[in-house]
Order: structure tokens, then sequence, then C-alpha cells
């Protein structure tokens, strides 16, 4: 299965502010109004925003819309890594396929994204501290994560740095 982003379609296509703060993206967007619909190019993986408390959510969003990976947990990886670096390396990142059970209680969260690659949609939470457990299947093509934290199986407790 291949994804792949069309070299036509410039990088905002594939990226949906949802409730993000006014003014948030208006200086990089030039003038295009997101919708609450991403439009996604072919094969090219789609992300709708719908918090950004500081994160740089338009930032974080570009660089995962960006990501040409056709092997799924390769993809994962990356996009925490993206997520991360986009976000300024100052907060914790977790990404999670929304298809598996989970629970999440995050402290202090900065973003909050829907990642679509092919057909599998994976929610990206940004935050502070909290704690997160996986209650499905493991391993990267469901979940990664990044920044300080503890792991105890299939839970993760995040810290401040």
């Amino acid at each position: 299965m291949r994804f792949r982003k069309a070299l036509a379609v410039a990088p905002l296509a594939a990226i949906a502010l949802v409730g993000a703060p006014a003014g948030a993206a208006q200086a990089e967007t030039a003038g295009t109004a997101p919708s609450a619909a991403a439009v996604q190019a072919a094969d090219s993986p789609a992300v709708t925003v719908h918090l950004d408390d500081g994160a740089n959510g338009f930032q974080v969003g570009r660089a995962i819309s960006a990501i040409d990976e056709d092997n799924r947990g390769e993809f994962v990886r990356r996009a925490v890594d993206e997520a991360f670096q986009a976000s300024g390396g100052r907060y914790n990142v977790i990404m999670m396929n929304l298809s598996q059970g989970y629970e999440e209680r995050l402290e202090a969260k900065r973003l909050y994204a829907n990642v679509r690659w092919g057909s599998i949609n994976y929610g990206l939470w940004i935050a502070e501290a909290g704690e997160f457990t996986n209650t499905g299947d493991g391993g990267y093509i469901n979940w990664a994560m990044k920044g300080w934290f503890d792991r105890d199986g299939m839970t993760v407790r995040f810290h401040r740095p």
C-alpha cells in the first residue's frame, strides 16, 4: 500500500484547523480559510487539528501531512517525531490508533489532532503531563510516544521536563 503526496498539491491541502484560537493560522495560510473537513490529496496523510493551545498546530499538521512513508509503523514513529519537533520539543507527544481501546488522562493538553493515514484514524495528543493506557493492541502500527515518560507495560506516565 503506497501513501504518497501528489506533487501538485500544496501542503495546506491536507491540513484543517478546527476550533483553534482565533488568528492561529492566518499569518501562515495566506488567506486560505481552513475548513472542518480536511481536504486530502490522494495517498497523503490528512491532519485535522481540533485543539491548539500553544503547540503550533499549523506546523505540526504541515509536518505530518508531508510525511511520505509506505510502512505504517514507521509512519506513526515519524509522525510523533515530527509533532515533537514542530511543537518546539518541549511537550510530550503520543499518537494512538483510534480503533484500539485506550484510556487518556493527560494534563495541560496543548494540542489534539486527528491524523488519517490511508483508512486508519489516529489521535495525536501533545501535553505537559498525565497518563495514557493502551487497552488494545501494541506495536508501532498502533501507537508511539516521545517526551519525558515512564512506561509500565501498556501504561505511559508522562511528566514535565
